[in-house]
């Protein structure tokens, strides 16, 4: 493994957090500006403002046309693009090296000086109401918003990052000025740049471009319902059923998290995990099959997904329901644990491979930890995990009987 490059934090006077790791040999620049609050952190009625706001500091500033910002980062061979999380929303940019204050230019004014023109802001509700009404059309997305909100009913994770249709069509210019006044302020941001720039430069470019306001954390604190399974069928003319079935876990801030990130891929993180191996290539019942875990700050979930046909769905339930009791109560084996942490390592190194990975590596590790964890200390951590540790959180996480199972499709049968 290269010796890893060191990151560099600094903490500016107002709270505005900057991350550094420097590459002098490399072309490629990252830069992104990441709030540390997302859409759980929203009221009720301000469902889906977050993700709104993202989408508005695209469409034009006091200086720019939405036009002139494409143009501005496309005639550098730039992108800009964002996202929206539960946990934090981030905008970035990506160019070469000599471009950066282009960069540092155009996040800079989307983030102060955006007009949230009334017309704009009417054709972008549009827009997001369209898109909200392309997941509702799209049952491999909607199966997972509606699990999150069985899960978590009448809580923030349990709302779909875009909003309602109810909340977004409220949305207007006060709405954004006011929500970006809460969260664009100092102690709620962190900015992280990978690639070729001297600190000084970094801090000048940070102090003259990112003058945020002083502020407390723009966080909505909200008690986490009572967790009891649930079985819950929603009837939808499809040709597949779509299933999930699962159940809550710790947060990514619990010391089990990297049992059970091994506990994971073993049963459905890849072609050769267990859940795979059975459901599609041994019984043939679904095309895609696969587990996944989703931790925030204080809680998390993990889940098994499949879409079969649904006079399939209480033949896959039952067979998905035996492997992982099966796993739970010692089926898993040495082999098994030995190949998921070599193909983990593998992946977790292959996809630090680009300038924007290392960027948001830098960020998450900012948000979630406090701190940067270096990537031979994340594979020792990996490399540390013994068959007792997943063993313990399997006993938990795999417990069918504490699941709750979410169908969508025209049967309810196995539920």
């Amino acid at each position: 493994m290269k010796a890893a490059r060191v990151a560099r934090k600094i903490v500016l006077p107002g709270g505005l957090t900057i991350l550094h790791e420097k590459n002098p040999v490399s072309k490629a620049f990252c830069v992104g500006v990441w709030t540390r609050t997302g859409a759980r952190d929203e009221r009720a009625e301000d469902a889906g403002l977050c993700h709104f706001l993202e989408h508005m500091l695209f469409k034009g500033t006091v200086r720019r046309t939405a036009k002139q910002i494409s143009q501005e980062i496309e005639r550098v061979g730039g992108s800009l693009d964002a996202f929206t999380t539960k946990d934090t929303m981030c905008v970035y940019a990506q160019v070469l090296e000599s471009q950066r204050t282009v960069a540092f230019d155009l996040i800079a004014d989307m983030l102060n000086e955006s007009r949230f023109a009334d017309e704009h802001v009417a054709l972008e509700r549009g827009v997001v109401l369209e898109e909200i009404g392309d997941v509702d059309d799209a049952p491999d997305d909607l199966i997972h918003e509606l699990f999150a909100a069985s899960l978590y009913p009448r809580h923030p994770l349990g709302r779909p990052i875009l909003g309602l249709k109810s909340t977004v069509s409220r949305f207007g210019r006060a709405d954004l000025v006011r929500y970006s006044r809460r969260v664009f302020r100092a102690s709620n941001l962190v900015v992280a740049v990978y690639g070729n720039v001297d600190e000084k430069e970094l801090l000048d470019l940070c102090r003259e471009r990112f003058q945020f306001p002083r502020g407390t954390l723009a966080r909505v604190p909200a008690r986490l319902p009572a967790a009891s399974p649930k079985h819950r069928h929603v009837r939808r003319k499809l040709h597949q059923q779509h299933i999930v079935l699962g159940r809550r876990t710790f947060s990514f801030l619990d010391e089990r998290r990297y049992a059970l990130m091994v506990l994971n891929a073993m049963i459905g993180g890849g072609m050769s995990s267990r859940l795979f191996q059975k459901i599609r290539e041994e019984m043939g019942l679904a095309y895609s099959v696969f587990t996944y875990v989703d931790q925030s700050r204080d809680t998390g979930m993990f889940a098994a997904c499949m879409a079969v046909r649904p006079g399939n769905a209480g033949r896959a339930i039952a067979a998905v329901r035996k492997e992982l009791e099966s796993a739970r109560n010692g089926g898993l084996t040495r082999r098994e644990l030995k190949d998921t942490k070599e193909h983990i390592k593998g992946r977790i190194l292959l996809g630090l491979e680009t300038s924007a990975s290392r960027m948001m590596r830098l960020a998450r590790n900012e948000i979630t930890f406090g701190r940067q964890v270096p990537e031979r200390e994340l594979i020792r951590y990996i490399e540390a995990v013994k068959m007792g540790d997943v063993a313990g959180v399997a006993r938990e996480v795999l417990d069918t009987g504490a699941h709750t199972i979410v169908s969508l499709g025209p049967s309810a049968a196995g539920l």
